[in-house]
């Protein structure tokens, strides 16, 4: 058993008031890639599906400038923890923001239904109670 006592924890509230934590690893990379992060040259491949798996939820974990029009961002895939970091254009770097947004844009929008779901499914148990006459002024 590996000594987690290094690993980034951060904690979440979900709007359900449910308190999730997330735990990064401090070493991603799965064993088969070794220990060593995965340097890439600019590529035309799009940056957020994995070089590795194939995985198409790889995202920025930290960047900078590398020039004009150049950027140096280390990439991580969540399915298979692998990471890489690079060189590339602008173009390419865009192309991920715009991939990004359209991601952020699907999670509130299943975030959204979610919740939608699970208020309609306690607003049908507490309509049957009040049929069912649970519900008591001592209740509240």
């Amino acid at each position: 058993m590996s000594d987690n006592s290094h690993n980034a924890r951060h904690h979440v509230q979900l709007p359900s008031g449910k308190r999730i934590e997330v735990v990064y690893l401090d070493n991603p990379l799965p064993p088969s890639l070794g220990a060593e992060r995965q340097q890439s040259s600019p590529t035309t491949d799009p940056l957020h599906v994995c070089f590795y798996c194939g995985g198409e939820l790889v995202h920025p974990v930290d960047w900078a400038e590398a020039g004009t029009g150049q950027w140096r961002i280390l990439l991580r895939c969540p399915e298979c923890e692998a990471t890489r970091e690079g060189v590339f254009e602008q173009a390419a770097v865009e192309s991920l923001d715009d991939e990004l947004d359209r991601a952020a844009e699907a999670l509130l929008s299943d975030l959204q239904r979610v919740t939608h779901a699970n208020m309609a499914e306690e607003i049908d148990l507490f309509a049957r109670a009040l049929d069912a006459d649970l519900i008591l002024p001592c209740d509240f």
